[in-house]
């Protein structure tokens, strides 16, 4: 790090001195016996999260990155020296640095090199989005295409307003819509896959599906069963009329567009053309360095990567190993790695190896195994009957990939035995209920162990369930950034489903708090509108959408939570459930400097303001990662004065 003297008043990295007449007043001070600081930072509401709530005046950062003081202003200057670089915050607030326990960073970087749909919400946006990319010379080379976030709602409405399909068919877009899009472009003879917001339903075009037909499904001229949430959406066999240059009558039976769950993988993916490894790399760099400047400007300095499938398709953790170990990439990472719930013993021994490959940097380190409980929507496994037909005892959904009872449970106690934690994604009260019959039982033949294991996204629990959590040490990984009713989701997605009631008092909080239940805060990455702390902070506070001062989107509002709860979630209580709170999420002396300065004070401001906070400087072990704009433009000004 560049150190500068007290009349260098301003940092490539964004580091400044108010005036020299501060630094002439506060530094050269360092007694013999006190360590000089690197950096200071004085003149500001500094909440520590430590367990006594501490609010500090003053920080000083040593020149290993750590923490050397927290507390007021007047004795941070025995930590100053010549050579130390001061922040006046002028009052600002600073908190640790956030973190985000459950985040795709494959998924998410992939919007900065493939077709990203997420900043739209209709139909023709969509398109021209995707016409754009397609007309793009920049991709004329491309083998295949990739890309993410269009709404299952809009095209239900879309659906039902062009071809007349009820949107309970829930088909999705169809491929003729996106063969049209692409007609006469570099892509048009190209196999194209775009992932739904939710990352559990894939759209192709006809060139993918024909690929991979005959090959992977409808083999023979046989037509493949969907299994349980495994599902190929197909046109009606009813189905008439001219759309998008298509008789749609002469594929009656055959694919639509969309594949759901398993079939995405099991089906199309693993007959698409091979990307070359040079393409990948530079795409894995490019997509990569977009997320970890995305994730810096909202604050974030920790994090866990969930790997949603095998590690071999995720090429971009090779260059971020290197980058972060080489330095040129700073934030602390850790990785969940995607297991087979089929395979317990392949698996434990995937981890091991990943383990030792990885290893020696402190920043990054597979900490996990991540699994699927159960899916989404009507793939949840649920207590009850979906509200569609909720006389059928049957229509409760499944197990993920209708994977066994018995097969989770030797999972889970597999590698309760091996020590590794387990990180499950459970929508459903009886996916919870089951992945909780596994580890009582892992706890019984193995014994207690604080272990941080991990239920996420947590849709419907039962309460008793909560308090089994509490007891076994399980972790409640939740999507605070869900937890109000969504436009293009609530009212035309979970509704249906789940029926009223049960939707009104979806997505516990509060109560996991209630129970002493260790709880953190998750992005799931793009799934969420926007992945930054501050969302999903001030959703947790409210229940309403970010900005609300009407009711319209407020959601369940006995869950909510304070404003320290939320600030809990995604700092000390995220680094707990790594553990890694023996070296950052509070701002303590001997851990890490990591840290967010925000321009306005979250604790006292109107709760619907939070979201949009401007993040003014995130800190990671010293460094500075991000600076704004207006925060670098007030440098400047202070140092014109």
């Amino acid at each position: 790090m560049q150190k500068l003297r007290y009349n260098e008043c301003y940092s490539k990295m964004g580091c400044w001195l108010r005036t020299a007449s501060v630094c002439e007043k506060y530094c050269g001070m360092a007694g013999k016996n006190v360590a000089a600081a690197a950096r200071l930072f004085r003149n500001g509401y500094i909440y520590t999260v430590d367990s006594r709530q501490t609010v500090a005046e003053a920080v000083a950062v040593g020149e290993d990155g750590n923490i050397l003081f927290v507390g007021d202003n007047a004795a941070a200057e025995a930590f100053c020296t010549a050579d130390t670089v001061v922040t006046d915050l002028a009052e600002r607030l600073v908190l640790p640095g956030f973190s985000d326990n459950h985040t795709h960073a494959g998924e998410s970087a992939a919007k900065f090199t493939g077709i990203y749909l997420g900043d739209v919400k209709t139909v023709p946006e969509y398109l021209e989005i995707i016409r754009a990319f397609a007309t793009d010379k920049a991709n004329a080379q491309a083998t295949f295409v990739t890309g993410s976030n269009w709404e299952q709602a809009v095209f239900q409405e879309y659906n039902l307003n062009t071809y007349g399909i009820s949107p309970n068919s829930h088909l999705g877009p169809s491929r003729f819509l996106l063969d049209e899009a692409l007609r006469g472009t570099f892509l048009e003879n190209v196999p194209v896959k775009l992932y739904s917001n939710d990352l559990h339903c894939a759209w192709y075009n006809s060139v993918a599906i024909e690929l991979a037909r005959g090959e992977g499904f409808d083999v023979d001229g046989g037509i493949t069963a969907n299994e349980g949430s495994d599902i190929i959406t197909r046109v009606p066999g009813d189905f008439t009329g001219e759309y998008h240059g298509v008789d749609f009558s002469e594929y009656r039976g055959q694919p639509w567009g969309v594949f759901r769950e398993a079939a995405i993988w099991r089906y199309i993916d693993i007959y698409m053309p091979q990307v070359p490894a040079e393409t990948k790399r530079r795409q894995a760099i490019v997509g990569m360095q977009g997320f970890i400047r995305e994730m810096n400007s909202y604050g974030v300095t920790l994090l866990q990567d969930i790997l949603v499938t095998p590690l071999n398709n995720n090429t971009y953790i090779d260059y971020l190993y290197e980058a972060l170990k080489t330095g040129r990439k700073q934030m602390l990472w850790r990785v969940s790695l995607f297991g087979d719930v089929n395979e317990s013993d392949k698996t434990v021994q995937e981890f091991r190896e990943v383990q030792r490959k990885y290893s020696g940097v402190e920043e990054f380190k597979f900490f996990s195994v991540k699994i699927f409980a159960d899916a989404i929507q009507k793939g949840m496994y649920v207590m009850e009957p979906y509200a569609d037909e909720p006389d059928n005892p049957e229509n409760i959904g499944g197990l993920y990939n209708n994977v066994s009872r018995e097969n989770l449970k030797q999972f889970i106690v597999t590698l309760h035995r091996e020590n590794i934690p387990i990180h499950i994604h459970a929508m459903g009260d009886r996916a919870i209920k089951e992945c909780l019959d596994g580890l009582e039982e892992a706890r019984e033949k193995y014994g207690e162990k604080d272990l941080k294991h991990t239920i996420t996204h947590l849709l419907l629990v039962c309460p008793e369930d909560i308090r089994r959590m509490a007891k076994m040490k399980v972790v409640a990984s939740v999507n605070s950034y869900w937890h109000y009713k969504e436009p293009f989701y609530y009212e035309e997605i979970f509704v249906p489903v789940l029926g009223p009631e049960r939707a009104e008092t979806s997505f516990p909080a509060n109560r996991f708090f209630v129970e002493n239940v260790l709880t953190c805060m998750a992005t799931d990455g793009i799934i969420s509108e926007k992945p930054a702390p501050l969302w999903g902070i001030e959703i947790a506070v409210t229940r309403n959408a970010p900005g609300a001062t009407d009711s319209q989107r407020l959601h369940n509002p006995a869950e909510r939570i304070s404003r320290y709860q939320a600030i809990e979630m995604c700092t000390i209580n995220g680094a707990r459930a790594l553990g890694l709170d023996e070296v950052t999420g509070s701002l303590e002396i001997g851990k890490r400097a990591d840290m967010v300065i925000l321009d306005k004070n979250i604790l006292t401001i109107a709760a619907n303001e939070i979201h949009s906070v401007e993040i003014l400087e995130t800190i990671s072990k010293g460094k500075t990662l991000y600076t704004s704009q207006n925060w670098r433009a007030e440098i400047a000004r202070s140092n014109r004065q």
